[in-house]
C-alpha cells in the first residue's frame, strides 16, 4: 500500500490585481492554505508529497518566500516523507527557473529518507525504493519499470484527453494546471487534479482541495479523497435593477450573506430604471468590512422610453425622438460601448425633463 497527498498550481506570490488592498491577505493565505496541506500530511499520516506544477507564481520571487517553503517541506524531511516536485506554466524550468536559482532541497534540510527532488526535463524520473515507486515527469510514461507503483506527475492549461491518459502506462496519474479540483478514470489508469489550495483566480470556482491517494495492491483502483483546505471562496450573484427599491435595499439583502472568508461578486443586470440612484463604488464601501471582498459591477442599462412619447414639435418629444434614433443606429452597427452612453444620456435627459435632481 502507498498513501500520498497531491497539490499544485499554488501560485504562491501571485499578484491578485483584482483584489485591490486586499491582494496582500490573499497571498498570505496562499502560504498558509500550503502549510496546512503540509501539516496534513505530516499527520495523516503519508508516505509521500506531490506538487504538480506552479508552486510559485513566477520565477522572479523574494528569497524570504522560498526559505518559508523551505521551512514547511522541512517538516516533511524530518518526518521522512519524500516530496516530489515538477515545475508548471507559472515557474517553468530552465537557467531562469525559481528552481536554479534556489535549492529547495538545501533549505528543506537536505537529504535522506525525506528528501526533496525535483524532476526536470533533464532529469524526468525519480525512484524512492523504500516505498516501491518510480515517479517520472514523461508523459506518455508507458516505458516506465514495471517493478513497483508506477506514478506519472504532468502539468499543462487542460487535462489530457481520456486516450492519452489510457495510454500512459501507469498506476495513477497526478495532475496539474486546471484550477479546479476533479478525479477519474480512462481504461485502467486512474488520475486526478487537485487544483490550487487556496483561491488564486476570483474568477473561478472549486479551488482550495487537495487529494489524498491511496494505492493498494488489494484494491482494484485507488482510493482518491478530496479534502478542503483552503479558506477563501468566490460568490457571483445577479441582481435585477427593475426589482430593486434603492441603494439601501441592495447593501441591506448583501450584508444579511456576509461572510468574512467570501468574495462576493455583485452583478447589476436589467433594464436600468430612470428613478433610481445606484453608485457601484459606495454599495462596494458600504460592504467591505463584512466580507473578504466585494465587486459590484452595473452591468445594467437604461431601457428605451416606454409609452406614447410626447408631440415631436416638443423639446422632449424631439430629444426622445432624436436620442432614441441615434440608439438604434449605434446599436445595429454592434457599438456596444456607444449604445450604452447615449442609454445613460438618454436617462438623465428623462429624469431632468421630469424635473428629478440627478445623484451627486
Amino acid at each position: 500500500m502507498l498513501r500520498l497527498l497531491q497539490t499544485s498550481d499554488v501560485h504562491l506570490g501571485a499578484r491578485h490585481p483584482l483584489l485591490g488592498d486586499r491582494a496582500s491577505d490573499q497571498r498570505r493565505r496562499q502560504f498558509e492554505a500550503f502549510e496546512r496541506t503540509v501539516e496534513l500530511a505530516a499527520s495523516t499520516p503519508v508516505e509521500l508529497f506531490i506538487i504538480a506544477g506552479d508552486l510559485f507564481d513566477s520565477s522572479v520571487e523574494p528569497r524570504a518566500s522560498i526559505e518559508r517553503i523551505g521551512s514547511a517541506l522541512g517538516r516533511l524531511v524530518a518526518a521522512g516523507i519524500p516530496t516530489i516536485i515538477i515545475p508548471g506554466g507559472a515557474d517553468a524550468p530552465g537557467r531562469a527557473s525559481i528552481y536554479h536559482a534556489y535549492d529547495l532541497a538545501a533549505l528543506s534540510g537536505g537529504s535522506g529518507a525525506g528528501a526533496v527532488e525535483v524532476l526536470t526535463p533533464e532529469e524526468p524520473d525519480a525512484a524512492i525504493p523504500a516505498l516501491n515507486v518510480r515517479l517520472t515527469s514523461r508523459f506518455p510514461a508507458s516505458d516506465l519499470a514495471d517493478d513497483g507503483w508506477r506514478i506519472a506527475i504532468v502539468h499543462g492549461s487542460s487535462r489530457p484527453r481520456d486516450d492519452e491518459i489510457a495510454a500512459c502506462g501507469v498506476d495513477y496519474l497526478a495532475i496539474g494546471g486546471p484550477h479546479v479540483a476533479e478525479t477519474g478514470r480512462a481504461a485502467t489508469v486512474s488520475w486526478g487534479a487537485s487544483g490550487p489550495p487556496e483561491l488564486v483566480d476570483v474568477d473561478e470556482a472549486g479551488t482550495g482541495e487537495v487529494l489524498l491517494v491511496t494505492l493498494d495492491e488489494a484494491a482494484a483502483r485507488p482510493a482518491i479523497e478530496r479534502v478542503p483546505v483552503g479558506r477563501t471562496r468566490v460568490e457571483w450573484m445577479s441582481v435585477d435593477l427593475a426589482e430593486l427599491a434603492d441603494q439601501a435595499e441592495l447593501v441591506k439583502d448583501l450584508a444579511a450573506i456576509a461572510d468574512k472568508d467570501l468574495i462576493l461578486d455583485v452583478q447589476l443586470v436589467g433594464d436600468w430604471p430612470d428613478e433610481l440612484d445606484v453608485d457601484p463604488e459606495g454599495v462596494e464601501t458600504d460592504l467591505a468590512h463584512r466580507f473578504f471582498h466585494v465587486r459590484v459591477r452595473n452591468l445594467s442599462r437604461p431601457g428605451l422610453s416606454a409609452g406614447k412619447l410626447p408631440a415631436s414639435e416638443t423639446i422632449a418629444g424631439a430629444f426622445l425622438r432624436d436620442l432614441e434614433g441615434r440608439i438604434a443606429e449605434t446599436e445595429a452597427a454592434g457599438d456596444v460601448d456607444g449604445g450604452g452612453e447615449l442609454r445613460e444620456a438618454l436617462r438623465i435627459g428623462r429624469r431632468l425633463l421630469a424635473g428629478r435632481r440627478l445623484a451627486r
